[in-house]
């Protein structure tokens, strides 16, 4: 605390409260460590940044930035954020309009850049664009340009982005190819209308063509060019500035950014349009968004002094605020060197947020800190000849090419056949299918706490808010994230005999005869049909939001329909298998029920784990049994390309209820698990006559079972296709590393024999434990994501180079689910590589 109010003080800052941290003492901090300790550190600070404790601004005022929870009031579109989805598209189909489930992610990998052959000043785009300086006589230009381009492709595609070059085609702003089109997951192509007739030129179908047959952009062309005739534009999206995920569109008006044209490409795409004045130092407008406004996945860098209505400027931060958006402001002089005019990729190993030099060199300590934090590399590189002549840098210069293919599509929409695909627990998570609790929490009470099979009561707008988070952790690194709600949505607005079959395969048809299908809404399938407080009909679905249960993907494209230990879990399979079969997204994704309807069978996804496509881990717990384990191994012996199964058999109890509570892989070979756990069960046995004793002592009738850990200790076996007698190891953790499963493991606060005792380790571990420690979320190798309360085991992790992504879940955590139980992962690529 001392450092950081010296460094504060030092630097002009203020530090106000015990809660507020100078924002460029926290990047001075980052910046202080050696760069894999900084990195293993962000996540605390930016969640300090996104729980309002730090706002940037170029004078370092403290202001509220972050800190409101005004909304903005839009007009009803069928396409909002995955949150509103459900309403919106009831909406839309209640006035006969197409409901199409757009769910986009805001990262691409694939970017498309033109060779800059004809590059030079080009006086009929000056007029307006008062970023462009006077033409440079020098011969040395085109050469200059050409070395400035090839070095901006050459570190793109060092960090891990797929750059698709073409040649031009000698016009003298054909580097600049993100004004001319667009292209979205829903596989479109949108042609702009440009203003100059110099810049209509660029427009060519073969470059249209060659992205449709290589992107499986097949869902057709939205051609906007014949606006020009009447002599508006509207430049793409260097005029609109789009936020794919919650379908937003930001534009400032100019003109190049028509209000009629933009309404009409609004209402085809499905966005809400959000428009603004701007003026540049001297008055005049700004020519395009894209210089003063940039939206990331988790973050936006604005230029506020450059939209001079205070409306305006309120109604933009207010609707950045609501998508959760960490707010960068920066000043007009660093938006004149293009500082705003940046754009965030997919590269191999992570996200890249690509921008000029200059506008990275103008931003100061604590915004280069907060934006450092936000993605995990920064490629800057100097375009100065570019930015001089063209009046644009970095982010103008890169089309992004969204893949049809890996949309997630709407009713009728093309799909691709290897939609599901997971081959292990640590590749980069791809496509993931959440649920974020809702109305059904309201139904916990302290008289159904045992029937909910939760602890505690919870705080349904906290639990929202958390959830709302780790979905945009997930975002932030490249996942889409598919919403069960929406998914229904879609089903339903498919017509009503969908809606039927929705219904029928969830509840039986008697009771949608009893009650009739008008009366009801696929938000009762998850909230339960009630006629009173707790006069339910159909119960809710309280634990659906632990989306790792009810279903689970194998290797060979398979999801597996799980059968849940208790009933009203089952309910919660039933509602996925109607998912998998009749939303058009999973139309060719195959699907084994088999084991979903054996009376015989019980087991549940927290117990699966997938090593690699030829090994899974199956837990034999108190929630699935052994006959679920041997039914699930024939299966994937016969029908996938596995060739081991290990059953691993671990305390019938609800503090390890199942596999991955104590269990979970944070990287290839590397596991985190519970200390001693493995090695020496006498270690709980010890602790367990203790509590025993002490429980006595206090009058509790309580007791712990001490002959699971002596006479039944955690233990595995082997099963191997085509072999009829399974390897059995006494041990389990010596048997998983001699089977190559395990290279090295990590613990539960801490190394072991870092403590005085191994009942001292248990015990603290016991408690984090208890609270998900163990049970963390792996989105690509070597990062996680964790409960942040859980201090001594992810300050364990990051001391063993894990980057863990800290997540602020005390709400969460009373439904006695970590990261790992929340998610359920329908796809991710087989290495750092993305598919």
């Amino acid at each position: 605390r001392a450092r950081r109010r010296r460094s504060t003080a030092a630097r002009g800052g203020k530090v106000r409260g015990h809660g507020q941290v100078c924002a460029m003492t926290v990047a001075a901090f980052a910046r202080a460590f050696p760069r894999g300790l900084a990195r293993r550190a962000r996540p605390a600070w930016l969640a300090a940044v996104r729980s309002q404790r730090i706002v940037v601004d170029p004078a370092w005022r403290w202001g509220p930035l972050l800190g409101s929870t005004r909304t903005i009031t839009r007009r009803p579109s069928p396409c909002r954020n995955p949150h509103d989805g459900a309403r919106a598209a009831l909406a839309a189909k209640i006035n006969g309009q197409p409901t199409p489930a757009i769910i986009e992610g805001q990262l691409t990998q694939d970017v498309l850049m033109v060779n800059p052959t004809g590059f030079c000043s080009n006086e009929e785009t000056k007029q307006d664009n008062k970023f462009m300086a006077e033409a440079d006589a020098s011969s040395d230009v085109k050469q200059a340009v050409l070395a400035e381009w090839t070095a901006l492709v050459q570190a793109l595609q060092e960090a891990g982005v797929r750059v698709h070059t073409v040649e031009a085609n000698g016009l003298p702003d054909e580097v600049f190819p993100n004004n001319w089109f667009s292209t979205h997951a829903d596989g479109r192509v949108v042609i702009y209308p440009m203003k100059v007739p110099s810049r209509a030129k660029e427009v060519r179908q073969d470059v249209v063509d060659t992205l449709k047959a290589q992107f499986a952009l097949t869902a057709g062309v939205v051609d906007l060019s014949g606006w020009r005739s009447s002599g508006v534009a509207l430049e793409g999206t260097g005029s609109l500035v789009l936020d794919r995920p919650n379908r937003i569109a930001y534009m400032a008006l100019s003109k190049r950014a028509d209000k009629n044209v933009a309404d009409t490409w609004a209402q085809e795409m499905g966005y809400d349009l959000l428009t603004f004045g701007t003026a540049d130092r001297s008055g005049e407008e700004i020519y395009h968004t894209n210089v003063l406004l940039s939206v990331g996945a988790d973050f936006a860098v604005v230029c506020l002094d450059a939209v001079p209505a205070e409306a305006d400027r309120q109604q933009l931060l207010a609707s950045l605020r609501s998508t959760g958006k960490v707010v960068v402001p920066i000043s007009l002089d660093q938006m004149e060197s293009f500082a705003c005019n940046c754009l965030q990729l997919q590269g191999s190993t992570g996200t890249v947020l690509a921008m000029s030099a200059a506008g990275w060199g103008s931003l100061n300590f604590a915004q280069q800190g907060v934006l450092e934090s936000c993605v995990d590399r920064v490629v800057s590189v100097p375009v100065p000849t570019i930015e001089r002549l063209g009046g644009g840098s970095v982010r103008c210069m890169i089309a992004e090419i969204f893949s049809g293919k890996r949309a997630a599509p709407g009713v009728g929409a093309a799909i691709e056949s290897d939609v599901c695909s997971v081959d292990s627990e640590t590749g980069r998570l791809e496509l993931v299918i959440v649920h974020e609790p809702g109305l059904e929490v309201d139904s916990v009470m302290p008289w159904t706490l045992e029937p909910m099979k939760v602890d505690e009561c919870l705080n349904r707008i906290e639990l929202k808010a958390q959830h709302r988070t780790f979905s945009q952790h997930l975002r932030a690194r490249g996942a889409e994230v598919l919403h069960v709600r929406d998914l229904l949505t879609a089903i339903s607005a498919q017509g009503d005999e969908s809606k039927r079959r929705l219904f029928d395969e969830v509840w039986g048809a008697e009771f949608v005869d009893k009650v009739g299908l008008a009366n009801l809404h696929v938000d009762h399938l998850v909230t339960g049909y009630s006629r009173g407080p707790l006069d339910f009909d159909k119960p809710p679905l309280m634990n659906l939001f632990f989306m790792r249960d009810p279903c689970f993907s194998v290797p060979g494209g398979w999801i597996v329909v799980s059968r849940p230990f208790y009933p009203v879990r089952q309910l919660e399979s039933k509602l996925l298998k109607a998912i998998f079969e009749l939303h058009p997204m999973f139309r060719d994704v195959k699907v084994f029920d088999g084991l979903h309807m054996d009376p015989d069978v019980f087991i549940e996804g927290g117990d699966v784990l997938v090593v690699d496509h030829e090994t899974v881990l199956v837990g034999i717990s108190q929630r699935t049994n052994e006959a679920g384990a041997q039914k699930l191994a024939d299966f994937l012996f016969q029908h996938t390309p596995v060739k081991r199964v290990g059953k691993v058999f671990i305390p019938k109890s609800r503090a390890f209820m199942h596999l991955d509570t104590l269990f979970t892989f944070v990287d290839k070979g590397v596991v985190l698990t519970m200390p001693y756990f493995w090695s020496k069960p006498s270690v709980y046995a010890e602790l367990a006559r203790r509590a025993n004793v002490l429980n006595e002592k206090m009058g509790s009738h309580e007791r712990q079972d001490i002959d699971e850990w002596t006479q039944a200790p955690p233990r595995i076996e082997m099963l191997t296709k085509g072999e009829a007698v399974p390897k059995k190891y006494k041990h389990a953790m010596s048997g998983l590393m001699a089977e190559g499963i395990v290279e090295k493991a990590l613990f539960v606060c801490g190394p072991e024999g870092s403590w005085p005792t191994p009942e001292e380790h248990v015990a603290k571990a016991l408690t984090e434990q208890w609270n998900d420690a163990a049970n963390v979320f792996c989105i690509s190798p070597g990062t996680v994501v964790a409960y942040k309360w859980c201090r001594r085991t992810t300050t364990h992790l990051q001391d063993n180079g894990i980057d863990v992504i800290e997540l602020d879940g005390v709400e969460l955590m009373k439904g006695r689910g970590g990261a790992r139980c929340m998610t359920f992962p329908v796809r991710r690529s087989v290495s750092l590589e993305s598919r």
